[in-house]
């Protein structure tokens, strides 16, 4: 397998728990504040009688986690192929 491949299928994996990591946060909402997911999705949560204010932004801890997740499945990535490369040389 190639490390593009590698890294596509790191990101999906990666989106996927952004989404769950997303929604927990969301539903476990019950007042208004500012809200932090574990990844680093922002949530700023308005209520009130009438109208519910709902804003959303990223901040550079989902950056520094993405990043990191991605330096990780390179690092596998290249002991695989080391340990196959080796194992194939025998």
């Amino acid at each position: 397998m190639k490390l593009s491949k590698f890294i596509f299928f790191g990101t999906i994996l990666y989106l996927f728990l952004f989404l769950i990591d997303f929604l927990t946060t969301l539903f476990s909402i019950d007042k208004t504040g500012i809200y932090k997911s574990k990844l680093g999705l922002k949530i700023d949560m308005v209520m009130n009688d009438q109208e519910l204010y709902t804003t959303f932004s990223l901040t550079t801890q989902i950056l520094i986690t993405y990043i990191s997740w991605i330096v990780l499945l390179c690092l596998f990535f290249l002991v695989f192929k080391f340990i196959k490369i080796k194992s194939l040389s025998k």
